[in-house]
């Protein structure tokens, strides 16, 4: 419940109707953005990876 408080005060209920966040460090406003292709890039090489060792087997 204390964090629900925290980030009620850090977060302005404008910012939120505007899609507003709480401030973060620019390296982690970055890397939430970045980080879903990120995952999909990972998964996109092991597929890669486990159908070339099918057809090679």
């Amino acid at each position: 419940m204390k964090r629900l408080t925290a980030l009620a005060a850090l977060l302005p209920g404008s910012a939120l109707a505007h899609g507003g966040h709480a401030p973060v460090p620019e390296i982690a406003h970055g890397l939430s953005h970045v980080g879903p292709f990120v995952g999909l890039v990972i998964i996109a090489i092991a597929g890669g990876v486990i159908l070339y060792q099918r057809w090679l087997s």
